[in-house]
């Protein structure tokens, strides 16, 4: 085992969003210490749990359950291909910070988030598209593996723009705290992440976002994934989710919005025709 051993890890604070990150000195660079207790009091976490286990068909949100999804995603989708930040499981920090079994060092990738990279005016756009189209065929080929191997674990449960980068000419996927559970419900989840992933894409490049929709519909390769996406929101199977939706969109603002969820899937379905 290698010790690291801090008297504080204040000055070395990457990141508070929940969790915290710090950035430490590591060998001969640097990683990323990520501590899952974080500002939340124990009550969010309970009820937090409660919520994702009865109603959304989550993992726990307790600290240790989520460092505990995390890495074995992480393992999971490593093993199938997808770059994601390496881990040094025989590290043990010794800090005020970091609690016993309450934290994960990982490797420190400062590359460029989609968020940041895709509305950036000074990256030509033949670049910014060439780079989608690699997203799209990464994305396809891990909704393929999780339809046919019936695992939840390779859906993205946080899927934003936010969580993938470029670093290096490899797309880095992150983010992985709580997963999908159920096995029998992989082709709805994917349909949840192609909503989610769309609607981050809407939110970030704004008026350009027709062009990359038009991108998604002629380069993902599986149209039926992409019709789901609207059936999954307009026409579910479950009657309650069916008339719950029409009146959240009817009855509220925000499904309004031009990026909500309800937006893209119309915008998906006019779109295939």
């Amino acid at each position: 085992m290698e010790v690291l051993e801090f008297d504080t890890l204040q000055d070395k604070l990457l990141l508070k969003n929940g969790n915290y990150l710090y950035k430490i000195p590591f060998r001969d660079g640097e990683a990323v210490l990520k501590v899952y207790y974080g500002s939340r009091p124990l009550w969010r976490y309970m009820t937090g749990t409660f919520g994702n286990i009865v109603f959304s068909g989550q993992t726990s949100f307790m600290p240790k359950a989520r460092l505990k999804t995390e890495l074995e995603c992480l393992a999971l989708w490593r093993e199938h291909g997808f770059r994601v930040f390496d881990v040094y499981p025989d590290v043990v920090v010794k800090a005020p910070e970091a609690p016993e079994g309450g934290y994960a060092v990982y490797e420190y990738v400062p590359g460029r988030r989609f968020v940041d990279l895709l509305p950036d005016p000074s990256v030509p756009e033949d670049e910014k598209f060439e780079l989608y189209r690699r997203f799209l065929k990464q994305w396809h080929r891990r909704h393929e593996l999780a339809i046919e191997l019936r695992e939840p674990r390779l859906i993205h449960e946080n899927g934003d723009m936010k969580h993938v980068m470029l670093w290096k000419d490899d797309l880095v996927w992150f983010d992985f705290e709580m997963c999908f559970r159920s096995r029998n419900r992989v082709r709805e989840f994917v349909a949840r992440e192609i909503l989610a992933f769309l609607k981050s894409l809407g939110k970030t490049v704004e008026d350009d976002f027709p062009r990359y929709l038009d991108e998604t519909i002629e380069h993902y390769p599986n149209r039926e994934y992409l019709e789901y996406a609207h059936t999954y929101i307009w026409r579910n199977p479950n009657p309650f989710r069916r008339v719950g939706r029409w009146l959240d969109f009817k009855l509220k603002s925000r499904p309004k919005k031009p990026y909500s969820k309800y937006r893209v899937a119309m915008a998906i379905q006019d779109r295939l025709g």
